[in-house]
């Protein structure tokens, strides 16, 4: 009985072995396959993370593209969020670097940007030869990517008389046609789509047509590109064999070979011009590949920035040719990036398209609203799909109908909405985008067909999100040292004050003698003063060093990427008529002698319509009575309906009876115009001599709830003022601001186009409107100067606030 017993315990032993062996090799099946990653999940949150980070797409609106020495280059700029396609408004700090056609860095300039606009100009000065130049706008942000996403120009021509004329030893055009496979191959024994480009050795496409051979040469078909040298065909390709395009241009003849077929893969073609609802694409693959690749999963995505469909394809179910049609209205506005990958995501195929999404671009129309002798007035109607196109910023460039200085190649459309996606450059984008219909529709196809892969690498975006070490920028920052022993015991601040740049701020120094202002908009070359205080009192001459840190200057992460220059056609420095070399900020007016004569007579206040709230406001003309009476700008303001005082470096004003609860008892402090807000430490200590007008406004009527505590406006001496010599001479320090924002500067004529009426109507321009902005019934007027030109040809640019788009060249004819 025991023997019997324990044999079947150990049968029994052995059948739970067994059995608890089958229950983990099932658990460990069963978590090994609810591990297997889900590829089309992976995908989607691939794009989604990789392109999480917003984005800014910049564009510079120039008001021309040839420049005569002395001429300054006006330019507008635009800032767009290319993820959400709106006006990008975080963006502050935008950098604009000149260089040459050989990529030297000529100078750097900071613009400010506010809700996603800036408008700038550079000088041409006699430096710079007669030659091709490109501008290329950028961020600090933009440095966090891989890709290259600033703005490069199109070539800006410089016309310098005092330069010796450019010229090419290349006297022989070259050719570049390319066949580009649809979706980047071809496959033996498929009916493949091929498109193809042809473009000479600036990058500049040439119209042709030819024929397709075998290796026999035998004659397969024709071939002819569009008037942009562009085409595509469908080509059944034998496996073994080769093919070749013959054609001529300018009477040479020229063979190119055609990609070789793979055994092996797939091709397709897509068709989104037919049938504007629709987007049709066609896998094609021969019967090797299908027995090969059966029972597997592929990926067919769409996407764009972070928005991705993803669509699982069984192999085993998918014919020789296999069309899959998606819906248009289901794919975002723009261009679309379509991508095959095999079961393993390796990319097998790529191909970009346009979705127009039944939007169109919004429409001007131009006309003339009055006319006298030294201007004429222009009305811009605005349309967007009908509809009243309000809150649309413009910016128009005015100029000769005739005009030789302009270059169309490059508009807001193309730059913000194909640009950012593909390697390439794209041409003419005047045409595709002027009143966009099917026909441009399938020619625009064919654009990005002939461009390749997207501008993103799967190589990238697989890896998920992109580290973000640096931050946007928002303005400059001043910081500085105090080069002196200091005391332990005491407390030290530097009090920063610049009238031009409406700051007045005080910060404390610390251990290490340090102190660090922080996100200022400062211009360049201005003037920013110092003070250093010890327990709030002024220290005399400290040394002080200070500088402006400006984090965005330094290049982006892309080297500047030369265009191609072999053949630009220079224009010959001898059509270019004469003219005086002399640089013109504005007009000069004849001198005039005054003759004056001394009377006893009180001067009168001339500063008493500066501003509307003055007109409610006493005005006080500061003389030598005023000086002996008081001897500090404190005192008068005591003596004038307010409570003032100032000990220990700082100044206290109260108004008796503040008019505003809101307002509270502190009254506004403005300096020649620049708002003080209620911080008063800058008139601490401030002789009356150093002042020409103060008015005073108890009331704070003409400034609104913020002077409800009333108003002190302070106009300083012409001696003390911004500007002069010795400009506030009561401070220890002063710097002269570099890197700070490049100040703006109003349109002008420059005289020397008066000397030469002929070279005005070839390379001049009549007005630049930067900051136009349409009013609730989509419409904005403006003068231009009369120069009694009657053709005008306007260039008129901007989007709205909801990303909507204008880019159009409209004839004016004056009567």
């Amino acid at each position: 009985m025991k023997n019997n017993y324990s044999h079947r315990l150990n049968l029994t032993t052995k059948h739970l072995t067994s059995l608890l062996i089958l229950i983990i090799f099932i658990l460990n099946t069963t978590k090994a396959l609810s591990q297997k990653p889900n590829l089309k999940e992976t995908t989607e949150n691939a794009y989604a993370k990789y392109f999480n980070a917003e984005r800014e797409t910049i564009y510079l609106h120039f008001n021309k593209h040839t420049f005569l020495t002395n001429e300054p280059i006006w330019f507008k700029g635009y800032v767009y969020d290319k993820k959400n396609g709106i006006p990008y408004i975080t963006t502050s700090n935008v950098y604009v670097t000149l260089y040459d056609k050989n990529g030297k860095e000529i100078e750097t300039k900071l613009f400010y940007c506010e809700n996603g606009m800036f408008t700038g100009s550079f000088d041409v000065d006699t430096s710079l030869a007669t030659g091709y130049y490109f501008f290329k706008a950028y961020t600090n942000w933009m440095k966090n990517f891989k890709e290259d996403e600033s703005f490069t120009s199109s070539p800006i021509q410089i016309l310098n008389q005092h330069s010796n004329q450019e010229t090419t030893n290349n006297k022989i055009l070259d050719y570049d046609l390319q066949f580009l496979p649809e979706g980047g191959h071809c496959i033996a024994d498929v009916i493949n789509s091929i498109g193809f480009k042809i473009i000479n050795c600036s990058g500049e496409s040439v119209e042709i047509e030819g024929i397709i051979t075998d290796s026999n040469d035998k004659t397969i078909m024709p071939f002819k590109s569009n008037t942009f040298g562009m085409g595509k065909f469908d080509l059944l390709m034998k496996k073994g064999e080769t093919y070749n395009a013959i054609y001529n241009i300018n009477g040479k003849n020229y063979k190119t070979p055609l990609p070789q077929s793979d055994a092996l893969g797939y091709s397709f073609s897509v068709n989104n011009h037919i049938n504007t609802n629709m987007v049709y694409i066609t896998l094609k693959t021969n019967k090797a590949t299908q027995a090969l690749e059966a029972n597997k999963t592929y990926y067919l995505a769409i996407h764009q920035n972070n928005k991705s469909s993803i669509t699982e394809l069984n192999t085993s179910v998918l014919k020789t040719e296999h069309t899959i049609p998606i819906s248009s209205k289901t794919l975002p506005y723009g261009v679309n990036t379509i991508t095959l990958f095999d079961d393993e995501l390796n990319p097998l195929l790529e191909r970009m398209i346009f979705n127009p999404k039944n939007k169109d671009f919004m429409r001007a129309t131009v006309e003339k609203t009055s006319s006298s002798s030294d201007s004429i007035g222009i009305k811009i109607n605005l349309k967007d799909n009908k509809k009243i196109a309000t809150s649309t910023s413009l910016s128009v460039s005015v100029l000769p109908l005739e005009t030789k200085a302009i270059n169309t190649n490059k508009s807001i459309i193309s730059n913000l909405l194909i640009d950012p996606y593909i390697n390439g450059s794209f041409e003419n984008s005047e045409y595709y985008f002027n009143n966009f219909d099917r026909i441009k529709a399938l020619h625009l196809d064919l654009v990005l067909l002939t461009q390749g892969w997207s501008k993103y690498s799967w190589e990238d975006i697989k890896n998920g999100e992109q580290e973000l070490i640096i931050p946007f920028d928002k303005g400059v920052s001043i910081t500085g040292t105090l080069n002196e022993p200091i005391d332990e015991d005491s407390n030290y601040q530097v009090h920063m004050f610049s009238l031009v740049n409406n700051i007045n701020e005080t910060k404390y120094i610390d251990n290490n003698k340090q102190f660090n202002f922080e996100n200022y908009f400062i211009a360049d070359s201005s003037k920013v003063h110092f003070n250093v205080l010890k327990n709030g009192k002024k220290i005399t001459d400290p040394k002080l060093y200070a500088r402006v840190i400006s984090s965005g200057k330094t290049s982006l992460n892309q080297l500047f990427s030369i265009p191609n220059t072999c053949v630009f056609e220079t224009l010959p420095i001898d059509t270019v008529n004469s003219y005086n070399d002399m640089e013109f900020e504005g007009e000069l007016l004849d001198t005039i002698n005054l003759h004056t004569k001394i009377v006893d007579k009180k001067a009168p206040l001339k500063n008493k319509k500066a501003y509307i709230g003055d007109a409610y406001s006493i005005g006080v003309k500061i003389d030598s009575i005023q000086e002996r009476m008081y001897s500090f700008v404190s005192d008068i303001i005591d003596a004038n309906g307010f409570m003032s005082y100032q000990a220990l470096g700082r100044v206290i004003i109260i108004n008796k009876r503040p008019i505003s609860i809101k307002a509270g008892s502190s009254p506004l402090l403005i300096i020649d115009g620049a708002n003080m807000g209620t911080n008063y430490d800058i008139i601490y200590n401030m002789p009356l001599n150093q002042v020409d007008e103060i008015y005073f406004n108890k009331s704070g009527l003409g400034y609104g709830v913020r002077g409800g505590a009333g108003v002190i406006s302070i106009f300083l001496k012409k001696s003390y003022g911004v500007g002069a010599k010795g400009d506030f001479k009561r401070y220890a320090n002063t710097l002269i601001t570099t890197g700070g924002f490049s100040p703006q500067k109003e349109f002008y004529i420059p005289l020397f186009y008066l000397n030469s009426p002929s070279n005005f109507m070839s390379y001049g321009a009549i007005d630049w409107k930067p900051k136009l902005t349409t009013n609730e019934n989509g419409s904005v007027e403006f003068n231009i100067k009369n120069t009694s030109i009657k053709k005008l040809l306007l260039i008129i640019e901007g989007f709205s606030i909801n990303g909507n788009l204008i880019s159009e060249t409209k004839e004016l004819l004056l009567d």
